[in-house]
């Protein structure tokens, strides 16, 4: 199986889409300690604070429709002016309604933002945060398209341009601008602008612009049931720090932040496998080649467990070398935090089945169920034991997501790993 597999598309396309999505938290690996020598742990909590919140209104401004394109791109294979038409409806309806969208968003800024912050000015972050999840919306079009074409070279090339841009950007903003927390938002709103423009203008030859009803209505079908999967996924990623500025220091959200960040390179380690992994099992399982589907499976399951114990001590040495004296307190929470990142990773597994067979509503009602649960540990523990309240609902959040899924995947006679 691992001599076929070193010859697969699959196994190229999972270390490149690796390499194209891991290229962002490397890059902020790697600036933990411009971070921590030129921003105090205050300034460091803002900024990660806000690039969260960005997560979740990107959530609902893209409406999930970027995974309507990777599973109906390869329903029009045999027709390419359907396709393009196809493609050219939902790129033009998420552009117009994210625009819009966003435009309200900033008119009513000042009674959104004092609900979602307490102790970080309205403006400019609020208005940071509209604009980097509006961009980022966008352009998660573009980039679900070329996943779609199985263009791995193109995504990592897009990827490292981007995540090294921002990184200059972000160190001369930072070092020779003294713009404290506003550096990394500020170039992340410029670079990927930048990206989007590009994009769409190399990818115009593959669009018919148009609103076809048709499209656009079975699109949202399939993926307004997966925005509470998606949303919920934020919340058990992010939502702990948005609770947590209610009710600790930001010092203490930039410590729990660092580890977060530490943590979340596992996560995009899956996320890039998973990338590869979606489009070459929904392919395989088109042409009906389950078996090769099913090896599939287990392949992604060993390169999660693996990877995920051993990145513990690596991540704890690392972020001792690289951070300051005043983070030292976020190297012991990491391995918790990665112990949640293996069961997400784990996660995955089952979804790809469900994703397939079309039952985003199953998808749905499990990630629902584990966000409610992770908001609700949250509330009751952060206000007792702070930080450590965050990391347990996280934990226990991924293992009721992932016992959940498993077990709708498992009932419908769908899991073949």
């Amino acid at each position: 199986m691992f001599s076929r597999l070193k010859k697969s598309k699959f196994l190229k396309n999972s270390i490149l889409y690796t390499l194209g999505t891991m290229m962002t938290p490397l890059i902020g690996f790697i600036m933990l300690p411009i971070y921590t020598n030129y921003l105090a742990p205050a300034e460091y909590g803002t900024m990660t604070t806000v690039q969260t919140l960005v997560g979740m209104f990107q959530v609902f401004l893209v409406l999930s429709l970027h995974g309507a394109i990777t599973r109906f791109f390869y329903d029009y294979l045999d027709d390419v002016k359907k396709q393009k038409e196809y493609l050219g409806s939902i790129f033009l309806f998420v552009i117009l309604f994210s625009s819009l969208a966003s435009i309200i968003l900033m008119i009513f800024h000042q009674y959104i933002g004092f609900i979602l912050f307490s102790s970080i000015p309205t403006v400019p972050f609020y208005f940071y945060m509209i604009g980097i999840a509006w961009v980022n919306a966008i352009l998660a079009l573009p980039m679900a398209l070329i996943r779609a074409q199985e263009n791995a070279g193109l995504f990592v090339a897009i990827n490292i341009s981007k995540a090294v841009l921002i990184m200059l950007f972000s160190i001369y903003f930072i070092v020779v601008l003294g713009l404290g927390a506003k550096s990394a938002l500020l170039s992340q709103l410029i670079i990927t602008s930048l990206v989007v423009v590009g994009l769409l203008i190399k990818q115009k030859h593959f669009l018919i612009f148009s609103l076809n009803k048709n499209y656009i209505k079975y699109s949202l079908m399939f993926s307004l049931p997966l925005l509470p999967h998606v949303a919920s996924g934020w919340i058990i990623k992010s939502s702990d720090r948005i609770i947590l500025e209610k009710f600790v220091s930001l010092e203490e959200i930039g410590v729990y932040a660092l580890a977060a960040q530490v943590s979340m390179v596992l996560s995009l380690f899956y996320q890039g496998v998973n990338n590869a992994f979606v489009p070459r099992y929904t392919k395989l399982r088109k042409e009906n080649k389950r078996k090769q589907a099913s090896k599939l499976l287990k392949v992604f399951f060993y390169v999660v467990i693996a990877s995920g114990f051993l990145s513990i001590p690596i991540a704890m040495i690392g972020t001792k070398v690289l951070s300051n004296n005043s983070y030292n307190e976020a190297i012991w929470l990491i391995p918790l935090l990665i112990l949640a990142q293996i069961a997400k990773g784990l996660y995955y597994i089952p979804v790809a089945e469900l994703f397939y067979s079309k039952k985003t509503n199953s998808i749905a009602s499990s990630s629902l169920i584990a966000a409610l649960a992770n908001i609700i540990i949250n509330f009751s523990l952060i206000p007792f034991i702070g930080i450590y309240g965050a990391i347990i609902s996280t934990i226990f959040a991924e293992l009721v997501r992932l016992a959940l899924i498993y077990r709708l995947s498992t009932n419908k006679q769908s899991f073949r790993a």
